[in-house]
Protein backbone atom coordinates (compact mmCIF):
# COMPACT_ATOMS: atom_id res chain seq x y z
CA UNK A 1 0.00 0.00 0.00
CA UNK A 2 2.71 2.42 0.75
CA UNK A 3 4.40 1.79 -2.45
CA UNK A 4 0.99 2.09 -4.20
CA UNK A 5 0.87 5.69 -2.77
CA UNK A 6 4.29 6.56 -3.81
CA UNK A 7 3.94 6.11 -6.98
CA UNK A 8 0.85 8.52 -6.39
CA UNK A 9 2.34 11.65 -5.14
CA UNK A 10 4.06 13.88 -7.59
CA UNK A 11 7.57 12.59 -7.53
CA UNK A 12 5.77 9.10 -8.20
CA UNK A 13 3.38 10.75 -10.92
CA UNK A 14 6.46 12.44 -12.99
CA UNK A 15 8.24 8.90 -12.86
CA UNK A 16 5.34 7.07 -14.38
CA UNK A 17 4.21 9.99 -16.94
CA UNK A 18 7.33 10.36 -18.90
CA UNK A 19 7.32 6.48 -18.69
CA UNK A 20 3.96 6.20 -20.36
CA UNK A 21 5.48 9.46 -22.42
CA UNK A 22 8.26 7.14 -23.46
CA UNK A 23 6.06 4.38 -24.38
CA UNK A 24 3.24 6.42 -25.92
CA UNK A 25 5.51 8.42 -28.53
CA UNK A 26 7.45 5.27 -29.71
CA UNK A 27 4.42 3.49 -30.38
CA UNK A 28 3.74 6.72 -32.39
CA UNK A 29 7.17 6.16 -34.06
CA UNK A 30 7.96 9.95 -33.40
CA UNK A 31 11.66 8.86 -32.19
CA UNK A 32 13.08 12.27 -31.10
CA UNK A 33 10.43 13.20 -28.51
CA UNK A 34 10.69 9.70 -27.27
CA UNK A 35 13.97 9.71 -27.03
CA UNK A 36 13.50 12.58 -25.19
CA UNK A 37 10.91 11.66 -22.79
CA UNK A 38 13.12 8.11 -22.18
CA UNK A 39 16.13 10.33 -21.34
CA UNK A 40 14.02 12.45 -18.85
CA UNK A 41 12.45 9.01 -17.22
CA UNK A 42 15.64 7.52 -17.03
CA UNK A 43 16.76 10.86 -14.76
CA UNK A 44 13.79 10.87 -12.93
CA UNK A 45 14.50 7.44 -12.19
CA UNK A 46 18.21 7.71 -11.16
CA UNK A 47 17.45 11.00 -9.00
CA UNK A 48 14.12 9.28 -6.88
CA UNK A 49 14.99 5.68 -7.13
CA UNK A 50 18.61 5.25 -6.69
CA UNK A 51 21.18 6.18 -4.76
CA UNK A 52 23.06 8.44 -7.47
CA UNK A 53 21.98 11.75 -6.20
CA UNK A 54 23.26 11.16 -3.12
CA UNK A 55 26.47 9.63 -4.29
CA UNK A 56 26.62 12.99 -6.78
CA UNK A 57 26.70 14.69 -3.04
CA UNK A 58 29.17 12.20 -1.00
CA UNK A 59 31.34 13.74 -3.72
CA UNK A 60 31.42 16.92 -2.65
CA UNK A 61 31.41 15.67 1.23
CA UNK A 62 34.01 13.45 0.67
CA UNK A 63 37.63 15.67 0.82
CA UNK A 64 36.55 16.74 4.44
CA UNK A 65 36.82 14.40 7.10
CA UNK A 66 34.54 14.79 10.24
CA UNK A 67 36.93 17.10 12.91
CA UNK A 68 37.37 16.10 16.37
CA UNK A 69 36.79 18.94 18.20
CA UNK A 70 38.75 17.93 21.41
CA UNK A 71 41.95 18.33 19.01
CA UNK A 72 40.87 21.58 17.53
CA UNK A 73 43.59 24.50 18.90
CA UNK A 74 41.20 27.28 20.52
CA UNK A 75 40.38 29.81 17.83
CA UNK A 76 39.78 33.74 17.97
CA UNK A 77 36.57 33.30 16.66
CA UNK A 78 33.91 30.66 14.52
CA UNK A 79 31.83 32.16 12.05
CA UNK A 80 28.64 29.63 11.32
CA UNK A 81 27.28 30.49 7.73
CA UNK A 82 23.91 30.85 7.26
CA UNK A 83 20.97 28.17 5.73
CA UNK A 84 20.10 26.64 9.26
CA UNK A 85 17.17 28.46 10.24
CA UNK A 86 15.16 31.49 9.62
CA UNK A 87 13.16 34.64 11.48
CA UNK A 88 9.49 33.09 12.21
CA UNK A 89 6.53 35.41 13.84
CA UNK A 90 4.20 32.44 14.66
CA UNK A 91 6.86 30.47 16.08
CA UNK A 92 7.42 30.38 20.13
CA UNK A 93 11.37 30.56 19.69
CA UNK A 94 11.07 33.47 16.96
CA UNK A 95 12.95 31.36 14.48
CA UNK A 96 12.14 28.28 12.37
CA UNK A 97 15.38 25.23 11.88
CA UNK A 98 15.97 24.25 8.30
CA UNK A 99 18.30 21.64 6.83
CA UNK A 100 21.09 22.94 8.00
CA UNK A 101 20.20 23.55 11.52
CA UNK A 102 23.82 21.63 11.91
CA UNK A 103 25.76 24.50 11.47
CA UNK A 104 24.62 26.38 14.54
CA UNK A 105 24.52 23.78 16.81
CA UNK A 106 28.45 22.83 15.50
CA UNK A 107 29.31 26.13 16.13
CA UNK A 108 27.82 26.17 19.42
CA UNK A 109 29.74 23.24 20.41
CA UNK A 110 32.94 24.74 19.59
CA UNK A 111 32.04 27.83 22.03
CA UNK A 112 30.73 24.97 24.89
CA UNK A 113 33.99 23.03 24.43
CA UNK A 114 36.30 26.63 24.70
CA UNK A 115 37.27 25.82 21.53
CA UNK A 116 35.89 29.79 20.11
CA UNK A 117 36.50 33.11 21.68
CA UNK A 118 33.81 34.70 19.97
CA UNK A 119 30.73 33.51 17.50
CA UNK A 120 29.77 34.92 14.36
CA UNK A 121 26.30 34.14 12.47
CA UNK A 122 25.84 35.13 8.97
CA UNK A 123 22.73 34.22 6.71
CA UNK A 124 20.24 35.90 4.46
CA UNK A 125 17.52 37.69 4.70
CA UNK A 126 13.47 37.13 4.85
CA UNK A 127 10.56 39.53 3.79
CA UNK A 128 7.49 40.00 6.05
CA UNK A 129 4.87 42.21 5.13
CA UNK A 130 6.45 45.33 6.40
CA UNK A 131 9.73 44.61 6.83
CA UNK A 132 13.00 42.44 6.59
CA UNK A 133 13.98 39.71 9.04
CA UNK A 134 17.69 38.57 9.32
CA UNK A 135 18.45 34.76 9.85
CA UNK A 136 21.56 35.91 11.89
CA UNK A 137 20.09 38.50 14.24
CA UNK A 138 17.10 35.68 14.84
CA UNK A 139 20.29 33.14 15.33
CA UNK A 140 21.42 36.08 17.76
CA UNK A 141 18.20 36.62 19.64
CA UNK A 142 17.57 32.99 20.31
CA UNK A 143 21.02 32.37 21.30
CA UNK A 144 20.64 35.12 24.28
CA UNK A 145 17.79 34.63 25.85
CA UNK A 146 18.76 30.98 25.67
CA UNK A 147 21.52 31.89 27.35
CA UNK A 148 23.28 29.10 25.23
CA UNK A 149 26.81 30.69 25.57
CA UNK A 150 28.94 33.09 27.56
CA UNK A 151 30.97 34.26 24.68
CA UNK A 152 30.62 36.78 22.53
CA UNK A 153 28.07 37.09 19.50
CA UNK A 154 28.69 38.82 16.51
CA UNK A 155 26.21 39.18 13.49
CA UNK A 156 26.61 39.73 10.10
CA UNK A 157 23.05 41.39 9.57
CA UNK A 158 21.73 40.25 5.84
CA UNK A 159 24.39 38.57 3.33
CA UNK A 160 23.56 38.47 -0.07
CA UNK A 161 25.64 34.90 -0.29
CA UNK A 162 28.50 33.38 0.92
CA UNK A 163 30.63 36.06 -0.71
CA UNK A 164 28.98 38.64 1.02
CA UNK A 165 29.45 37.01 4.37
CA UNK A 166 33.24 36.76 3.50
CA UNK A 167 33.89 40.21 2.98
CA UNK A 168 31.57 40.94 5.75
CA UNK A 169 33.80 38.93 8.09
CA UNK A 170 37.03 40.16 6.84
CA UNK A 171 35.85 43.38 7.97
CA UNK A 172 34.89 41.94 11.13
CA UNK A 173 37.91 40.01 12.02
CA UNK A 174 40.43 43.48 10.92
CA UNK A 175 38.14 45.38 13.49
CA UNK A 176 38.15 42.79 16.20
CA UNK A 177 42.07 41.95 15.19
CA UNK A 178 41.60 37.77 15.24
CA UNK A 179 43.62 35.97 13.33
CA UNK A 180 42.45 32.55 13.95
CA UNK A 181 39.24 31.82 12.77
CA UNK A 182 36.90 28.17 12.54
CA UNK A 183 34.55 27.88 9.62
CA UNK A 184 31.34 26.39 10.25
CA UNK A 185 29.29 24.93 7.16
CA UNK A 186 27.62 22.19 5.56
CA UNK A 187 30.48 19.84 4.48
CA UNK A 188 29.00 19.76 0.56
CA UNK A 189 29.12 23.44 0.99
CA UNK A 190 32.29 23.49 2.11
CA UNK A 191 34.80 23.70 -0.81
CA UNK A 192 33.82 27.10 -2.22
CA UNK A 193 33.08 28.61 1.42
CA UNK A 194 36.68 28.28 2.47
CA UNK A 195 38.32 28.74 -1.25
CA UNK A 196 35.27 32.31 -0.91
CA UNK A 197 36.64 33.23 2.02
CA UNK A 198 40.25 32.80 1.43
CA UNK A 199 39.90 34.68 -1.57
CA UNK A 200 38.81 37.73 0.90
CA UNK A 201 41.61 37.71 2.84
CA UNK A 202 40.67 35.46 5.58
CA UNK A 203 42.14 32.60 6.32
CA UNK A 204 39.91 29.97 8.22
CA UNK A 205 40.10 26.65 9.85
CA UNK A 206 37.83 24.46 8.42
CA UNK A 207 35.15 22.80 10.50
CA UNK A 208 32.64 20.63 8.25
CA UNK A 209 29.22 19.13 9.42
CA UNK A 210 25.98 18.31 8.45
CA UNK A 211 26.60 15.81 6.69
CA UNK A 212 23.73 14.71 4.43
CA UNK A 213 24.76 11.65 2.11
CA UNK A 214 23.61 8.24 2.93
CA UNK A 215 27.40 7.13 1.79
CA UNK A 216 28.99 9.76 4.54
CA UNK A 217 26.81 8.92 7.03
CA UNK A 218 27.55 4.98 6.28
CA UNK A 219 23.82 4.41 5.82
CA UNK A 220 23.09 1.45 3.70
CA UNK A 221 21.21 2.99 0.88
CA UNK A 222 18.64 0.77 -1.44
CA UNK A 223 19.99 0.11 -4.89
CA UNK A 224 16.40 0.46 -6.33
CA UNK A 225 13.48 1.66 -4.40
CA UNK A 226 9.85 3.46 -4.99
CA UNK A 227 10.52 7.31 -5.73
CA UNK A 228 11.01 9.67 -3.18
CA UNK A 229 11.53 13.07 -2.53
CA UNK A 230 14.91 12.68 -1.10
CA UNK A 231 16.98 12.08 -4.01
CA UNK A 232 16.01 16.00 -5.94
CA UNK A 233 17.34 17.68 -2.67
CA UNK A 234 20.55 15.88 -3.21
CA UNK A 235 20.32 16.69 -6.55
CA UNK A 236 19.43 20.09 -5.74
CA UNK A 237 22.29 20.64 -3.52
CA UNK A 238 25.01 18.83 -5.91
CA UNK A 239 23.69 21.10 -8.91
CA UNK A 240 23.69 24.24 -6.51
CA UNK A 241 27.28 23.70 -5.46
CA UNK A 242 28.63 22.71 -9.03
CA UNK A 243 27.10 25.68 -10.64
CA UNK A 244 28.12 28.63 -7.19
CA UNK A 245 31.66 27.37 -8.63
CA UNK A 246 31.23 28.15 -11.83
CA UNK A 247 29.49 31.73 -11.06
CA UNK A 248 32.37 32.23 -8.74
CA UNK A 249 35.43 31.68 -10.27
CA UNK A 250 33.74 33.68 -13.03
CA UNK A 251 33.35 36.34 -11.11
CA UNK A 252 36.56 36.22 -9.40
CA UNK A 253 35.59 35.24 -6.04
CA UNK A 254 37.65 32.33 -5.97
Amino acid sequence: MKALFDFLEPQGLVFVGFLVMTVSLARQRRKVLACLAGFLWIVTGLVSCTPFASWLVSTLERPWEPVKLDSLEVCDAVVCLGGGLEPSRVEPTGLRTKGGADRLFCALEMTRRGKAKALVLGGGGFRFHDEHGSEAEAGVGWITSWKLTEVPLHSLGICSDTHDEALKTAALAAKQGWKRIALVTSAYHMTRSKATFEKAGVQVVPVPCNYVSQQMRQERPYWFKTPDVNGYGFAEAWMHEVAGMWVYRWRGWL
